[in-house]
């Protein structure tokens, strides 16, 4: 049954009984209704059971009866009805002020209805609820096939099936990050005890329960469903609908996640500015677009931001598609970066994004919420462009990132965050003739690189952090993992070797130049 004992107490005939003792627990769920007519029947006793009696069974002492609503209630029982008039003629003191102090609901049920006529109405009352969920359950299903088929990618199916479910629903990607949520719940709340495992939990949390469910899309894990219900939800005829959202959940939610959530609601922009960069398409018509979708980052100052991943060791711009997709999660959905404003554009380069800036510390501010959310295995980069203050500077921000990607694989950068004004030098020495570029090192490096011994190798690797961390001993004793004054031994040494004192700016630039000859040269 759906009831309570409360509800119960509403329905005609027992709704002509009183509720005398244990009204603290009456919101104790009906789930059986039993005559009872023998005194060892507490044994047989269950949870959500509520029992009718004459009081035959304990007519003769008040001391059994209390002990029998003892015994219930250690059951879970639902309660206690006592019809009065044959046995007893009114119930006692003792036995209400135990069901009260229990908090176990004893009901003094109306004389001149039988027992089967009361059961009778308590089951008819719940067909007549049952009747209304199914109901209630099949218009939803049939909303949520209308949604199925009818959606438009310009609305917001999470909203949409929320609604549909009556009940809250927050959506979580995969890698921990809420991507909506009309819940009541605070984010520690939802994600409490993450990462979760790929199952079905159902958790009580303060005055509600979650109902969570794992959205799976070809066997993969790409998020969760979280519902919330009331703390006494006990109905299970709509947990098929919450496993039937769900997978229409996990389609959205694929969707996203392979053509962004721009792409999501913006379908032809994304297209657009693809065309614009690799084709030549006129860039009013992307601007017409971007202005009609909503899409603000090009009417002002912005920075291009490219993602590529490297695949074996050839550098080029090959991309690593689940690695992108999992960074390109965080950047659509990740608070910290979705604050940026950016929008991104999956190119044949990489992952475009682009973040409408005002100042260089906003600038900074995006680098160091990159740096919090990449991947640490050092396969991932982001290229910067230089801030441009038109639109029409798009496409030259674009081939800055690309060249920025370009170089810094070919001098094997191992930063995440890759600038191409800190990378320009390469860029306006690449062109030199490779004949030039070993003279020089010769002239520079001569004495080094005319020895094979592990001694001289150990002094270019000195020198290439040292370069790699703008002279700074501190920094390049920390990253070759010795002390500072080892360091400090070395460059005098080298100092005395190449003829090079590298605390002049003259001096330390002609090192820098060859060190980076050295790599183009690689």
């Amino acid at each position: 049954m759906l009831l309570t004992v409360e509800d119960a107490m509403h329905v005609f005939p027992l709704s002509e009984g009183r509720l005398i003792a244990g009204k603290a627990g009456s919101s104790r769920p009906l789930k059986a209704v039993n005559i009872i007519d023998a005194p060892d029947f507490v044994q047989w006793a269950r949870e959500g059971d509520l029992f009718f009696t004459t009081a035959y069974v304990f007519k003769d002492s008040v001391d059994e009866a209390i002990a029998t609503i003892r015994s219930l209630h250690q059951r879970h029982s639902a309660g206690l009805g006592i019809k009065l008039g044959r046995y007893w003629s009114e119930m006692p003191a003792a036995l209400i002020e135990e069901a009260d102090a229990l908090g176990f609901p004893l009901i003094e049920l109306p004389y001149p209805f039988a027992f089967s006529d009361q059961i009778n109405g308590l089951l008819q009352d719940e067909i007549n609820r049952n009747t209304l969920w199914l109901r209630r359950v099949v218009e939803k299903q049939k909303r949520l096939m209308n949604v199925a088929l009818y959606q438009s990618m310009s609305d917001n199916p999470f909203q949409r099936i929320s609604a549909i479910l009556e009940y809250p629903m927050a959506i979580v990607g995969g890698r921990g990050h809420i991507l909506f949520n009309d819940t009541p719940c605070s984010e520690g709340e939802l994600m409490s005890e993450w990462p979760w495992k790929v199952d079905l939990r159902r958790l009580t949390m303060n005055d509600r329960q979650l109902y969570r469910l794992p959205l799976l899309h070809e066997d993969e894990l790409i998020g969760f469903a979280i519902f919330v219900l009331p703390v006494d939800y006990k109905p299970k005829l709509e947990e098929g609908l919450f496993h039937q959202a769900s997978e229409m959940l996990a389609y959205y939610l694929s969707k996203m996640m392979e053509n962004g959530s721009d792409t999501f609601w913006h379908q032809d922009l994304s297209a657009m500015i693809n065309h614009y960069l690799e084709v030549g398409t006129p860039l009013d018509t992307v601007l017409h677009q971007a202005e009609k979708v909503g899409v603000r980052v090009l009417e002002g100052k912005f920075v291009c931001v490219l993602c590529a991943a490297e695949e074996g060791q050839d550098y080029h711009l090959k991309q690593k598609p689940d690695q992108l997709k999992a960074v390109r999660q965080e950047m659509e959905f990740n608070p910290a970066i979705r604050d940026k404003k950016g929008y991104h554009i999956v190119t044949e380069a990489g992952l475009l994004s682009i973040y409408p800036v005002s100042s260089t510390g906003t600038v900074q501010a995006l680098v160091s919420a990159l740096e919090a959310v990449s991947p640490k295995d050092g396969q991932i980069q982001f290229a910067f462009s230089t801030p441009k203050d038109t639109a029409v500077q798009l496409a030259v921000a674009y081939n800055e990132c690309k060249e920025t990607i370009k170089l810094s694989r070919k001098l094997r950068t191992k930063e995440c965050i890759v600038h191409f004004d800190t990378i320009q030098m390469a860029h306006l020495f690449q062109y030199v003739p490779k004949e030039s570029m070993q003279h020089y090192c010769r002239q520079v490096l001569g004495p080094l690189l005319e020895s094979d011994s592990v001694q001289a190798q150990d002094m270019l690797q000195t020198l290439n952090v040292f370069v790699d961390n703008e002279g700074l001993l501190g920094d390049t004793a920390k990253q070759l993992y010795v002390h500072r004054n080892t360091v400090s031994y070395r460059l005098e040494k080298l100092s005395e070797l190449l003829g090079l004192d590298f605390k002049k700016p003259n001096d330390f630039m002609k090192l820098r130049l060859a060190v980076l000859f050295l790599r183009m040269m690689d």
